[in-house]
């Protein structure tokens, strides 16, 4: 993108950046921008998408502006137009009306290939009434996604003042005014009494600001608060905070430091050290770029998570009254694409989902959240958005560089916009993993029973300390037995959640939130642990150790450090390793270096595995050639139609390939003597389920194993 011949002096490089924030907000309603020096009528092109509005060939004469202009309006502008557009883009005329108002538009009709066009051009200058030395021409289509008064808004707080702007956060009045006298020739000032005013007055500013003033020691969310509160935004913390302290004690600027500020004022206050420090101070800001640098996803120069929801936030304020919807779209199983075709390819489909989201949808801000997965916000009459969206998503469906990739989609319609914008985020999300295992369908809507499930969820991620703590988490037990000699050969570890020792919480309600916050791998040593516990007891007490297999979910196979503590806590125990097996999911394993890599630390040092829900996955055979399993156990949903000729043929074919593998064959699910005639027929080896046994906890499991095992002896 070109941007003509700059001078480097201070004044000029101030004029262009605030320039870059005008284009930055604007994004891409408007098809030409163009900057035009107000001496010389030179014109440097910010953006160039419609060579009907072009001044490129034309750059090289004495008066690119005029000339351009008037190729323009000869060529494009329908001729009943014309005479008032020459006259409003008259640069000496736009000069002049620039003198009393800091922006105005000129509406016009333009006509190419015989179709009519409502367009509009704006006009605003930058720095203030005075002293202006460029002035913005922006063209757009009067159809386009952009709101006049938006525009207005935005230039009106941006560029009506040629000065950079300051925010001083300061609760004494004495030092505010002193601050202001020393800076205010050089700067434009805003002040806040304390920390929560300067936030509120931050997230109305931070565009325009290039630095923040903060007192520490205020009545009202002090210093450290307030560079907490920036903290957790990455757009607001873009803004340099210089501290204002008279401490001099090393471990407070240390503190100060480690929560993002950039610099020390200390005092009483020395005028020349405050205006150097903060020149500096701004000059560091601007030199690096830092609030474009966070801005903006790489790979697809969409927002990133963090400012799409700033931007949300205060355009659901500023559009209170207007419907307001909100999607997320995720692309399922994206890990396993990237094995399969490799980051090239992957990274192509994201690169084509960024493209469509964002030419194809108008009234709306998209961006991309996580590496597999956008979320949008989009204000229009719901009937007409909706198809739209189904447009995309037919579009998306057929032009994928991945066929029979599958992307789904959760809608929040009607926004409550007195949520937090991460809430509505979470909404949507719920939506979508409604439908993410469901192949028939790609759209899902949020419903209020959806939002009873998510504060549900939220009181059990609250609960999980507590619940650790009081070990309300309780270890049951299921039996594995032998299927020729009825013999208990081991068991299961599963978890259940007796909420203060009285209520029953299931575990399809639990697990799927730890699962997805991460605690599940908290839990999961957890119950590890439990299990390693009973068998130290049993082989003290001189019984019988009966290998009991822990699960070992997804998140935790991926964790840091997984093997070396599942290994420390049996030579802990001092227990063989053979008694506590451990089972990897089928979708747990799917080939990943990192999970290879655990697996072989686990099996290097003693460890059994074993694959559990085969046959609900993708990989089934890429994760028996890859990972060291000695045992397979069948899914309890290739059982249940195990009666049926289809799935009986299914079920042998699944225990005669094990065998030919050297791994020994358990069935879940088990529930009827006529499934367990037909798996003893085709040779399993030992069975789990409601047909001898449920899961029970601890004392019950002994006492059923006694039985069993003294009753076949």
């Amino acid at each position: 993108m070109h941007k003509g011949h700059l001078d480097n002096n201070e004044e000029q490089i101030k004029d262009t950046l605030g320039m870059n924030d005008i284009i930055s907000v604007l994004r891409n309603e408007f098809s030409n921008i163009y900057l035009v020096d107000c001496k010389s009528q030179q014109i440097e092109i910010y953006r160039y998408k419609n060579q009907a509005v072009g001044v490129k060939e034309i750059l090289q004469t004495k008066q690119p502006y005029k000339a351009a202009i008037q190729k323009y309006i000869e060529e494009n502008v329908v001729l009943e137009d014309r005479k008032k557009m020459n006259a409003a883009a008259d640069f000496e005329h736009v000069c002049s009306q620039l003198h009393k108002i800091p922006q105005f538009t000129v509406h016009y009709r333009v006509k190419r290939d015989g179709v009519l066009s409502y367009y509009y051009m704006k006009c605003a200058r930058i720095g203030d009434a005075d002293t202006f030395q460029r002035v913005i021409f922006a063209f757009a289509n009067e159809d386009a996604d952009v709101k006049q008064n938006e525009i207005e808004k935005i230039i009106h707080a941006d560029i009506t003042t040629g000065k950079r702007k300051i925010l001083i956060i300061e609760d004494d009045a004495l030092n505010r005014e002193m601050l202001c006298e020393i800076l205010k020739d050089k700067y434009d000032i805003l002040t806040a009494e304390n920390g929560e005013i300067g936030f509120e007055i931050l997230e109305k500013n931070y565009k325009a600001l290039s630095v923040i003033l903060l007192d520490m020691q205020m009545p009202v969310c002090d210093g450290t608060e307030f560079l907490k509160k920036i903290g957790e935004d990455t757009a607001l913390a873009s803004i340099p905070v210089i501290v204002i302290t008279a401490n001099s004690d090393e471990d407070a600027e240390l503190t100060c430091l480690n929560l993002g500020a950039s610099d020390f004022i200390r005092k009483p206050y020395n005028a020349d050290i405050i205006k150097g420090r903060v020149d500096n101070v701004i000059k560091l800001k601007e030199s690096t770029l830092m609030l474009a640098a966070v801005e903006h996803d790489e790979l697809t120069g969409l927002y990133t998570r963090q400012v799409f929801l700033h931007y949300a936030k205060g355009i659901m304020k500023f559009r209170a009254d207007t419907p307001m919807h909100l999607v997320v779209a995720k692309i399922i199983d994206f890990k396993l694409i990237k094995h399969m075709y490799g980051n090239k390819k992957a990274d192509e489909v994201i690169g084509y989902l960024a493209s469509v989201y964002s030419n194809r949808v108008r009234n709306g801000l998209v961006a991309r959240q996580g590496h597999n997965s956008f979320v949008g916000l989009f204000w229009e009459d719901y009937k007409t958005f909706e198809q739209k969206l189904k447009n995309v998503i037919s579009e998306v469906k057929a032009n994928l560089p991945v066929k029979g990739l599958m992307v789904k989609y959760g809608v929040y319609k009607d926004i409550d916009k007195r949520l937090p914008v991460s809430a509505i985020c979470d909404c949507a999300s719920m939506a979508e993993e409604s439908i993410a295992d469901n192949y028939d369908c790609d759209m899902a809507y949020y419903t209020e029973e959806m939002g009873h499930k998510r504060i549900n969820n939220q009181m059990i991620e609250i609960a999980f300390e507590s619940a650790l703590k009081n070990h309300e988490f309780i270890v049951f037990y299921q039996p594995k037995v032998d299927i020729d000699t009825e013999k208990v050969v081991g068991a299961e570890a599963l978890v259940r959640w007796y909420k203060d020792g009285t209520s029953l919480i299931s575990p399809g309600e639990f697990i799927p939130v730890y699962e997805r916050d991460g605690l599940i791998v908290r839990l999961d040593e957890y119950v590890f642990r439990q299990v390693c516990s009973l068998q130290k007891r049993r082989m003290d007490k001189g019984e019988e150790l009966l290998p009991i297999s822990v699960n070992l979910s997804r998140t935790s196979a991926l964790h840091e450090d997984v093997a070396k503590r599942y290994i420390d806590i049996i030579k802990e125990n001092g227990i063989p390793f053979s008694c506590v097996p451990i089972e990897l999911t089928e979708s747990a394993a799917i080939y990943n270096d990192r999970v290879k890599a655990m697996t072989e630390q686990l099996t290097d040092a003693g460890c059994i595995l074993h694959i559990d829900d085969f046959g609900v996955g993708y990989s089934s055979l890429i994760s028996l050639n890859q990972f060291p399993f000695s045992t397979l156990k069948i899914d309890k949903s290739l059982i249940d139609d195990v009666c049926q000729s289809k799935g009986k043929t299914l079920v042998e074919q699944v225990i005669t390939l094990s065998k030919l593998l050297d791994m020994k064959v358990v069935a879940e699910g088990v529930e009827t003597k006529e499934q367990l005639d037909i798996i003893k027929a085709l040779q399993c080896d030992a069975v789990q389920g409601f047909y001898y046994a449920k899961p029970m906890p601890e004392d019950e499991f002994i006492e059923y194993v006694k039985g069993i095992q003294s009753k076949n002896q």
